[in-house]
């Protein structure tokens, strides 16, 4: 079997690590709920806060039977080359506007472009 931590560097290990602490060994058994919980508190205790520069807008896309809430990032230096739709992890079952905002707006901050985050409805609803 392979030795994952002599592959990986020490501040990558260190955050699997922390990552690994929010979740109990039996999480697999918890609900659906409770996995929604724990994964939702360890995202905000790893928000880290927006980069200077940087601001979010939440609005709503209206269609004809179900609204779909988008974030959109901006750059006070924007870069209109182009713009990225961010689909937040989560194995469609976890996750949602806020699980990755703040992975949104590094990336607003680092190329320049318009983030758009969209906020899909999860399985299994």
């Amino acid at each position: 079997m392979t030795d994952y931590k002599t592959l990986i560097d020490a501040e990558t290990w260190a955050f699997i690590e922390k990552t690994n602490s929010y979740y109990p060994p039996d999480t697999i058994d918890y609900t659906i709920t409770q996995q929604r919980a724990i994964y939702d508190r360890m995202c905000r205790e790893f928000f880290a806060g927006y980069p200077q520069g940087v601001t979010a807008e939440t609005t709503v896309v209206a269609a004809p039977t179900n609204s779909i809430s988008i974030r959109i990032y901006r750059n006070a230096v924007p870069n209109k080359a182009a713009m990225v739709l961010y689909i937040h992890g989560g194995g469609f079952i976890l996750g949602g506007l806020d699980s990755h905002d703040d992975v949104c707006a590094e990336l607003c901050a680092r190329t320049g472009f318009e983030v758009v985050s969209l906020d899909y409805r999860l399985a299994p609803e």
